[in-house]
């Protein structure tokens, strides 16, 4: 399946060379085709699409004239997500497919997220088509994800501990290469192209010669490009530590980043460790902050709750959570973080306007980001748009229908808390603990919530879970009433 998954994966990117339509009935005829035939390959087809299509972009570079050239090439992974969705949709709204009261009340509360969602998207095209259409697909692509998993793990027994141990090994492996030597990284992935024509686009920003002379760091080559300080963090700064940042098989390093945290996190808590720990090296590498903090809380979490459930837990991981975002918030308002300012500036556009100003208003990518004046908004204490928070980003975008979308978040973590107190999975306190820590650092991150391989990636495994814990609940059920002895039901239970 995992060969079926890299060749679906890199197929796309090859057509796309002869023609779009081409590649697009590519993509929408293979998930028709798996979904009908081989149902239970359809989530390793997702992930190694998400995590793997980029690196074979990459290589398809040297066709491209300019870095905007790739985006539609970027888009087939999300082509091919929709293409499952629709077909599964399709067979469980026309019968073909029974679901248990579970799953379909898990499928209509993740809906509502879609419907919301495609309200402000239908006010939002008559005034910033192509921003309403990156978030419509930002806010669904998680939910696509966690019913396509759902509905899968809830028909078929899935090998997702072994699939997890293999891509987290393939990511490990792309990344001390890369770390050991990016050259050959660079040579084998065409990434000397790839880097520069994305270097070329951000050359053009307003705030690139201005950066380099405030620094004294001049970007030359495509190793300059891809070099910053530990951690990505001013407040390291002193250190005077430079490092070239990872960037992984999907060419983002918070992407990555938030890839291993999530990935080593599902490993571990299935007892395998040695994968994990090597995995950490490649995170401070990286310098997702965000991510090393969800991996080190959900490990933290998940031990405790091995031997604990009580209601001190989820009481507690509250606690941690609101100190850990008093902290952030804090010392990023103290040296003018650009996370920080977004998030004040998204608050007040939201208090401005609770009903919200549609899809597309504000944002990282709807906004001429290259363009913004950082050291005004450090002078005046916020931004006037809503950026670098997708709480924020949220929040100023759908208003009050925003705190409905993340409620019903909050909603699914504490489905899984109350799962896990009774089945003791492990999975289903990783589940709690990755949903509530990633919808706090979604607070200084745009990319928590709106990177496929962040929020979208915890609720594909979360739907996983749910899916596994409904099949096995069901199969019980049917044995209890198949069994004579009276004894049985209560033995299960």
């Amino acid at each position: 399946m995992a060969t079926l998954a890299f060749v679906i994966t890199g197929a796309p990117v090859l057509l796309h060379q002869v023609g779009q339509p081409l590649a697009i009935a590519f993509c929408l005829t293979t998930a028709c085709f798996i979904v009908i035939y081989c149902e239970r390959a359809v989530p390793i087809v997702v992930l190694v699409s998400l995590l793997f299509q980029t690196m074979f972009v990459a290589m398809a570079s040297p066709y491209a004239e300019q870095f905007s050239d790739l985006d539609a090439a970027k888009a087939y992974n999300f082509i091919t997500t929709v293409g499952f969705w629709l077909t599964m949709m399709a067979r469980l709204v026309l019968g073909w497919d029974r679901v248990s009261p579970f799953v379909l009340r898990m499928i209509l509360a993740t809906s509502c997220i879609l419907g919301l969602a495609g309200i402000f998207f239908l006010l939002g095209l008559p005034l910033d088509f192509r921003g309403s259409t990156i978030y419509m697909r930002n806010i669904g692509l998680p939910v696509l994800l966690f019913q396509i998993c759902l509905l899968v793990a809830s028909r078929h027994e899935l090998a997702m501990r072994q699939t997890a141990v293999l891509l987290l090994a393939l990511m490990v492996a792309c990344g001390y290469v890369e770390l050991l030597a990016i050259r050959t990284w660079l040579d084998f992935t065409n990434g000397w192209t790839y880097w520069g024509l994305a270097s070329a686009a951000m050359r053009q920003g307003a705030d690139f010669d201005r950066d380099a002379r405030a620094t004294g760091i001049v970007v030359g080559d495509t190793i300059d490009f891809l070099t910053t300080g530990l951690l990505n963090s001013s407040l390291l700064g002193d250190l005077h530590i430079r490092v070239v940042r990872l960037q992984g098989p999907n060419f983002h390093p918070i992407s990555f980043g938030y890839a291993l945290a999530i990935f080593s996190a599902f490993v571990a808590v299935h007892g395998r460790f040695l994968l994990p720990l090597a995995a950490i090296p490649l995170l401070l590498v990286v310098g997702a902050k965000g991510a090393l903090a969800l991996l080190l809380l959900a490990l933290a979490y998940c031990l405790v709750s091995r031997f604990y459930q009580g209601i001190l837990m989820p009481i507690g991981l509250a606690v941690v959570l609101v100190l850990y975002a008093a902290f952030i918030f804090y010392t990023g308002l103290q040296i003018g973080d650009f996370h920080v300012l977004g998030l004040i500036g998204g608050i007040r556009g939201f208090l401005g306007n609770p009903a919200g100003h549609t899809l597309g208003a504000g944002g990282n990518l709807s906004t001429n980001f290259a363009g913004i004046d950082w050291s005004k908004y450090q002078h005046e204490g916020a931004t006037d748009i809503a950026v670098e928070s997708a709480a924020g980003v949220l929040l100023y975008q759908m208003g009050v229908a925003g705190i409905a979308v993340i409620a019903i978040y909050l909603w699914l973590a504490r489905t899984a808390w109350r799962l896990f107190r009774n089945l003791h999975a492990p999975a289903l306190a990783l589940t709690t603990v990755l949903i509530a820590t990633m919808l706090v650092n979604g607070l200084f991150q745009e990319e928590a919530w709106f990177a496929p391989l962040a929020l979208g990636l915890i609720l594909a495994f979360a739907g996983l879970t749910f899916g596994a814990v409904d099949r096995r609940v069901v199969s019980l059920i049917q044995d209890a009433k198949r069994s004579p002895a009276p004894n049985s039901l209560a033995a299960m239970t």
